[in-house]
């Protein structure tokens, strides 16, 4: 009875393991493997501080299990003191921030075991507003008075619950699904011969080996500013934005509208500087059924538009 017994318990953990490999070869998670070194660092001396939300129901995050890790290790190695963002947005939790980076924040929390969703149900609408109006006052403030922010919002329902945070600062976010018609739109590119990347320091670089030529997205939303601010990934006149036929319905009937302008802005506020990206998956390094996507897929220049990114927020572009 006792063999009998071990051996449908070794059966039961063998096939739990390989259940488990599977699911994590097959499902959406972060690139362990990718290599984020760079040939020469940024910041040596001094660190500026980049705090990488987590308490907003973050789809996205800097922790191991996290999908923005990658995104975390490139911009340790270029000598940013990179932090996890537990607490709700205040002016004195600001204070200590230099650059403040939120991805994916929702209403509600969506299931994950080590960074990979599983199908289970979630309560509450992940399309609500992810942040107070307390909260988007305080960071209104600080990026007046100087602070930078890089706020992405990837699509539906991520546009939805960021959308009244992105208005703060004259931003619509179209919140579904944005498309090209004819053209493959995942990964869609943007690039100098399509004339869809915009001129600004991000994508210009300080020079020719910092420059950007092309930047693939992964899907994501569209988004429109106001006059001031700059397209960074130019969306054609044709992009369609569908979204959900009943609004906060994460499932069910997609309908086609006319997209916004834009998958990438960047802007200038008072004294601080914000970028607003319609799509995530463009600053980190991902692998889905085992195959790259994002910084570490091949013939992009995603991993030197992140650091420019971050070399313009952090005031040296």
């Amino acid at each position: 009875m006792k063999k009998i017994l071990l051996i449908s318990l070794t059966s039961i953990v063998t096939l739990l393991i390989l259940f488990v490999g599977i699911t994590v070869y097959r499902e959406q998670r972060a690139d362990y493997g990718w290599d984020p070194s760079l040939s020469k660092q940024t910041y040596t001396t001094t660190h500026p501080r980049v705090v990488i939300d987590q308490a907003h129901n973050n789809a996205h995050t800097a922790g191991i299990a996290g999908r923005f890790w990658p995104f975390a290790r490139l911009a340790r190695a270029d000598g940013y003191d990179v932090q996890k963002g537990t607490e709700k947005f205040s002016s004195q939790y600001l204070n200590s921030v230099d650059i403040l980076v939120i991805v994916n924040a929702s209403g509600a929390p969506k299931p994950q075991v080590l960074g990979i969703n599983f199908p289970m149900g979630t309560s509450g609408d992940r399309g609500a507003p992810a942040f107070t109006l307390d909260e988007i006052q305080a960071l209104a403030n600080w990026v007046g008075q100087g602070g930078s922010l890089l706020l992405v919002a990837d699509h539906a329902p991520f546009g939805a619950a960021s959308e009244e945070l992105a208005a703060a600062f004259g931003v619509k976010m179209y919140k579904g699904f944005v498309e090209i018609p004819d053209e493959l739109s995942d990964p869609l590119l943007f690039s100098k011969s399509n004339n869809r990347l915009g001129q600004h320091p991000i994508i210009d670089g300080d020079g020719a080996e910092t420059a950007v030529s092309n930047v693939v997205t992964f899907t994501g939303q569209s988004l429109e500013g106001q006059a001031d601010a700059t397209i960074l990934l130019r969306l054609p006149e044709n992009a369609v934005e569908y979204i959900h036929a009943t609004p906060g319905q994460e499932g069910g009937e997609l309908v086609p509208i006319e997209a916004g302008n834009a998958q990438a802005l960047a802007l200038t506020v008072g004294q601080g500087r914000v970028v607003i990206l319609g799509e995530a998956a463009m600053l980190t390094s991902q692998v889905y059924e085992g195959k790259p996507f994002g910084m570490n897929s091949e013939g992009n220049d995603n991993k030197q538009f992140a650091l420019n990114v971050l070399h313009w927020l952090s005031l040296i572009l």
